[in-house]
């Protein structure tokens, strides 16, 4: 990462950022280590399968494995969603490649503002996380605005809204 004229300079593609930008406008390199965000691959089984950390008092590799179930309150529709991976929120366009795994487009999502892209769910080591995608209506948790890129824990029973549309969230470990 280098300075140019109060400007921060991308070491993957060369773009200038304002001062204090963590990831590049243009290709979402994090921008203070000069590099992409790295996580270090899990140990594996002995059969090479990836193992995963076990919660306390529990035994067996599904001991984080969650579902989350998104209940949308103004249609009332329930969605159960495994959450062994990341959950994108937000519109079907197929014209532009965007398939959410949580599409709101049959509950009112484009007159609610949601975005295509809005906002992703995941977990890690047992905990769920939102984080809003710099969404034009922002995402809320609890009633309380997320701000853009930073992930937000939250909990069975907590309250998420996608623009204005309104749901809840249920935690269900997936045995």
């Amino acid at each position: 990462m280098t300075q140019k004229a109060n400007k921060v300079v991308c070491p993957s593609c060369g773009a200038e950022n304002l001062p204090g930008t963590l990831f590049c406008i243009q290709c979402g390199t994090y921008l203070p280590s000069g590099g992409p965000l790295r996580t270090e691959p899990l140990p594996e089984q002995e059969d090479g399968r990836p193992a995963r950390p076990r919660q306390e008092g529990q035994e067996g590799e599904e001991a984080w494995a969650l579902n989350i179930e998104v209940e949308v309150l103004n249609t009332g529709r329930k969605v159960l969603l495994s959450a062994d991976r990341e959950i994108l929120v937000g519109r079907l366009d197929a014209a532009h490649g965007v398939f959410p795994e949580l599409d709101m487009t049959t509950d009112g999502g484009l007159e609610q503002g949601v975005s295509r892209r809005h906002a992703r769910i995941y977990t890690r080591e047992g905990t769920c996380f939102v984080e809003d995608l710099d969404s034009t209506n922002g995402t809320f948790l609890n009633e309380e605005r997320i701000t853009p890129y930073l992930p937000y824990a939250f909990r069975d029973g907590d309250l998420l809204m996608f623009g204005t549309m309104r749901s809840k969230v249920h935690i269900y470990p997936n045995h």
